[in-house]
């Protein structure tokens, strides 16, 4: 033995034929091998011999050979390295797309693939292990602190940096992201198991761009009821046991010799790569093979001319995304003028439906179909508009179906623009479909959980976000026109509002002034904010008075309360909302800004089709009818027993009445949310010809009354009613030539 070294030859630790030599560490106020091991407090160095309290009532051999180990840089040190170096490669994406420096940079790097566990050691012989034993070894969280996000790699190459954002976990009790290095000494056990668990964890966002064989690993989110907490739950306990397996043998080592010697070390089986692979024919069914670009080009065949594309794009962002808030415009004409639809299918299947939506607002006859663009006896059919690529984009999706692969941002925000270029249509059902389908693409990626996402704003999770929102929005509405449960529940996301600053305030030559409204400057998000909250209690308005059964609705620990007290409730959340909407978005509006006339319109319309909602289930349509047919059946399912103490058709007629002023001034300054101007339209139409039905029931029983003068008190009702009629009807002649579903009306 050399001076101040220990020649260790275990086979564990051997590297070729030379011994590996270990130095020899003071025992000056440090605890000893066993107390090191199990983590407790040593007193041996204060000892007499050096010989602890814990090794004399253990009988094990107090000794002081195991050197420490020494620690590598902080975690969050390394976080932080890993969050600028993605920050770097995302930046070179945007400054050079599509292109590869794979070969300047070497191979993309998975975050946390160096974490992945693997089993340093095995037992030689077998001995049963008591609970006890693994408690040192266990996380004392880990039936909380489980897994939430699984990697599951497609293929054996790895995937390129541009298109996995990996975002950093969110700590839960402080809201910090990342983790630090603690403060007192840990050892390799628990780091071998902590880390397996954090890199469980990462949870990451798809970008924009789509995927594409060999871009893995395909991200998928899972939540708190996942299996996958099971088996993290089963590696943890494997590998307790191992390390406590590994301590049994120590301790008959130490009862034995004076100083120990570690198991040994068996080599860790391999992975077969049969089932982490995805076979090829699964390949080819998901439409990964070498078809695609003939798919990207048959589509780009399809694309209008540049200046009716142009038309187009200007469109849709003039009338149709101030309204949805679903894109940036600056970022997307970038992308636009860059060519991006040459390489991205999915980008080209959004670009599709902007062309959709913008054809409604186009009067060249490019946009219709060829055999429409023939006059007939009654000129152009312009509900035709736009209907060619829309049935490109549902081909894309069709061609592109992916059961295994999870969506990119491109693709769940076609599914938003396909909707709602369905409303408006006979096929209006049909969006909600694709809604529902939108909504659980986008949980596939996690797109719905707060901890996916920094704690600092980025452009594809501020693009993210508006996609998601934009869907519940859609959801929502369209359940309440569809008289059908939401797909989502208030209690399955937990996602903050998207940010209220314009598009050309995300990115700016300095990161501090990104993503910061000017002070004084009002912002056209806000609207889209304000929306959220309105179909807000139209989703809660839905889930309690229209419930099929209301005795199995359960709110926190306390049963569903009478309808007296839900409308009470409905009424206050109504009225908060409007205190708090923004001053540029009161109505009437006080500038001549026609995309805030335009938000102003749709918001304050939706106030008042809220308000109809709650009201209208408690009409007494029975009371409506003449005397002499009161007994005659109503139709009316969805009628509650229970009635207010306020009464129902005049607070729902006022409402109507005051959405007819709104559409009146509106319209003629250009009305631009022409699908929900056609759904208030039909519903207040509706309300207005009840009440007017109810002023003539009236109005019979005033005149067969006895009385020798008889004065028509209900004709100058009958009369201002009609000619709210006459506002919506007028509104709906205006939206025909363009929307199907009106010319099936009138």
């Amino acid at each position: 033995m050399n001076s101040g070294y220990r020649t260790l030859t275990s086979p564990s630790l051997r590297h070729g034929d030379e011994p590996y030599k270990r130095p020899v560490v003071s025992i000056r106020s440090r605890a000893c091998d066993w107390c090191r091991r199990r983590k407790t407090r040593c007193d041996g160095p204060r000892k007499a011999g050096n010989i602890c309290t814990n090794c004399l009532q253990n009988k094990k051999a107090c000794t002081y050979v195991e050197a420490s180990t020494p620690r590598g840089p902080p975690k969050s040190y390394v976080t932080g390295l890993e969050d600028k170096l993605e920050k770097m490669e995302d930046l070179l994406q945007r400054l050079r797309p599509g292109q590869d420096f794979s070969a300047e940079l070497g191979p993309p790097i998975i975050r946390d693939s160096w974490k992945d566990p693997e089993p340093s050691y095995e037992t030689s012989r077998s001995q049963s292990l008591s609970p006890s034993k693994l408690a040192p070894y266990l996380d004392q969280n880990m039936s909380i602190r489980m897994s939430s996000h699984l990697k599951i790699p497609f293929s054996s190459s790895s995937s390129r940096a541009s298109s996995i954002h990996h975002r950093p976990r969110q700590d839960p009790a402080t809201g910090s992201v990342g983790s630090s290095s603690s403060q007192s000494d840990s050892s390799d056990v628990d780091e071998l198991v902590d880390n397996f668990e954090k890199g469980m964890q990462r949870l990451t966002l798809r970008s924009g761009r789509s995927q594409t064989q060999g871009d893995g690993p395909y991200d998928r989110f899972h939540g708190q009821s996942s299996y996958i907490k099971l088996v993290d739950a089963t590696r943890k306990l494997r590998h307790a046991h191992i390390m406590a397996q590994k301590d049994v043998l120590s301790n008959s080592s130490d009862s034995n010799a004076s100083t120990t010697s570690p198991s040994p070390e068996i080599p860790n089986a391999l992975r077969r790569l049969e089932y982490w692979r995805t076979p090829k024919w699964e390949l080819v069914y998901e439409g990964l093979h070498v078809d695609s670009p003939k798919l990207l080009n048959s589509v780009l065949g399809q694309f209008p001319d540049p200046n009716l594309a142009e038309e187009l794009i200007k469109h849709y962002f003039l009338h149709v995304n101030p309204q949805l808030c679903l894109l940036n415009k600056k970022i997307f004409y970038r992308q636009w003028r860059e060519h991006l639809h040459e390489r991205d299918i999915w980008f080209c299947a959004l670009l599709m439906c902007i062309f959709a939506l913008g054809s409604r607002w186009s009067n060249d006859p490019r946009v219709l179909f060829p055999d429409h663009t023939k006059l007939g006896s009654h000129g152009l059919d312009w509900t035709k508009a736009g209907w060619d690529y829309f049935n490109v984009a549902i081909y894309i999706h069709r061609a592109r179906r992916s059961l295994l692969c999870t969506a990119t941002l491109f693709e769940v925000q076609t599914f938003s623009l396909l909707a709602w270029f369905l409303r408006g249509t006979p096929d209006y059902a049909a969006g909600g479909i694709l809604v529902t389908v939108g909504i659980r693409k986008a949980q596939d990626v996690g797109a719905h959980r707060k901890a996916v996402y920094k704690p600092f704003p980025t452009v594809d999770e501020e693009l993210w976000k508006r996609a998601f929102w934009l869907l519940i929005i859609l959801d929502r509405t369209g359940s309440a026109n569809l008289g059908r449960p939401c797909s989502l529940g208030e209690e399955d996301y937990d996602l903050d509002l998207p940010l209220e600053v314009d598009d050309e305030y995300w990115e700016t030559d300095g990161p501090t002034s990104a993503f910061k409204q000017p002070n004084r400057l009002p912002s056209r998000v806000a609207a889209f904010n304000a929306w959220i909250g309105i179909t807000q209690i139209v989703g809660f308005t839905l889930r309690t008075l229209y419930a099929l059964d209301s005795k199995k609705i359960l709110l926190g620990h306390q049963t569903l309360p009478g309808p007296e007290i839900l409308v009470n409730q409905l009424n206050a959340a109504l009225d908060e909302w409007l205190e708090f909407v923004p001053e540029h978005l009161q109505w009437p509006v006080s500038n001549d800004d026609p995309i805030f006339s335009n938000q102003s319109a749709s918001l304050h319309l939706s106030y008042h089709f809220a308000f109809i909602l709650i009201y209208r289930t408690f009409i007494p349509f029975s009371q409506i009818l003449p005397e002499a047919i009161r007994g005659v059946r109503i139709p009316r399912s969805s009628q509650k027993h229970s009635s207010l103490s306020t009464p129902a058709l005049p607070i729902c007629v006022n409402s109507a009445k005051t959405c007819a002023r709104v559409i009146e001034e509106q319209m003629l300054r250009g009305f631009s949310n022409v699908a929900f101007l056609i759904t208030m339209c039909n519903v207040c139409t509706a309300v207005l010809i009840v009440h007017l039905w109810d002023l003539k029931a009236k109005e019979m029983k005033e005149h067969s009354a006895p009385a020798e003068d008889v004065k028509p008190q209900y004709a100058l009702a009958i009369q201002s009613t009609k000619e709210d009629i006459d506002i919506f009807l007028n509104a709906l002649e205006w939206a025909k030539p363009r929307y199907p579903s009106v010319a099936q009306i009138l």
